[in-house]
C-alpha cells in the first residue's frame, strides 16, 4: 500500500542556509545523513548563501520549485551551474558545494540516495481530465515513485483508494520485480501541479558503483 504523508506530518529541521522538512526516508527509522539509509526525500528553502551538507556514498537530485532562480558553485573540479525554477540537478553528494539565491529565498524538493541508484523527475500539469501516471520496475529492479503536490488541489486514485493532496503533501510507492500499477490523477483547482519523481535500485546495484556525471542539468522539469 502507498505511503501517504501530509504536510503537517513532515518532519521540520534547519540547516545552514534556511529550513529542511524530511517527508521520508527508507529504511524508516534509519540513520541520516550518514548511516544505512537507501533513499532520503525532502524540501528545503535556501534563505542565504551556505555549503551544502556533505553525503558519503550519496548522489543528490536537486529541483528549485519556487524562487528566482539557484546558483550551485562545485568545487573539485569548479564549475557552476544556474538553475531557474524547475530545473534538476544531479550531483554526487560527495562533491563541496556552495549554493547561492539569485534573488530571495529559494524553495527545492531533494532526493539523497545511494550510489548505484538511478533517480529522475518530471514536472505534471493536473488538468480538470482524469490522467494516467503509469508505475513499472524492471525486471529484478526496486522502484520507489514519489508524487508531491507541487500547488494546488488534486485527487489521486490508485491501490483501490482515492486519496486529496494538497500543496506539499506527498505520496510514496514502491514495487518490486517486474510489478506495474497506473495512478490516475483529477485536478481540483485550476493551479493543480505535482512533481513524478521516482528511485530506482536496479539489479545488481549493490556490486557496482554510479558512474552518473558529478553534475548535470535538465530543463525537464537535498538537508540541502
Amino acid at each position: 500500500m502507498p505511503l501517504y504523508v501530509p504536510f503537517f506530518q513532515q518532519q521540520p529541521g534547519t540547516w545552514p542556509g534556511g529550513q529542511v522538512h524530511e517527508i521520508f526516508r527508507d529504511p524508516l527509522g534509519s540513520d541520516y545523513p550518514n548511516g544505512n539509509y537507501r533513499l532520503w526525500v525532502g524540501t528545503a528553502t535556501i534563505e542565504r548563501p551556505a555549503d551544502y551538507t556533505h553525503f558519503a556514498n550519496a548522489e543528490r537530485l536537486h529541483i528549485p520549485l519556487a524562487g528566482r532562480g539557484l546558483r550551485l558553485h562545485f568545487r573539485q573540479p569548479d564549475e557552476t551551474t544556474e538553475l531557474a525554477t524547475g530545473e534538476s540537478c544531479t550531483f554526487s553528494g560527495e562533491r563541496p558545494l556552495h549554493a547561492i539565491p539569485a534573488d530571495g529565498p529559494v524553495f527545492a524538493f531533494n532526493l539523497i540516495y545511494r550510489q548505484g541508484q538511478i533517480s529522475g523527475a518530471r514536472f505534471v500539469d493536473v488538468k480538470a481530465k482524469r490522467q494516467a501516471l503509469p508505475l513499472y520496475a524492471p525486471p529484478g529492479a526496486d522502484l520507489t515513485q514519489i508524487v508531491y503536490a507541487v500547488a494546488g488541489e488534486f485527487l489521486v486514485d490508485g491501490w483501490g483508494k482515492s486519496q486529496l493532496m494538497r500543496a506539499g503533501d506527498t505520496s510514496i510507492y514502491r514495487l518490486t520485480e517486474s510489478a506495474a500499477a497506473t495512478l490516475f490523477v483529477t485536478g481540483r483547482t485550476p493551479d493543480a501541479s505535482l512533481l513524478f519523481a521516482y528511485v530506482l535500485t536496479p539489479v545488481q546495484s549493490t556490486t557496482s558503483r554510479s558512474t552518473t556525471s558529478h553534475s548535470t542539468t535538465s530543463h525537464s522539469a537535498t538537508s540541502s
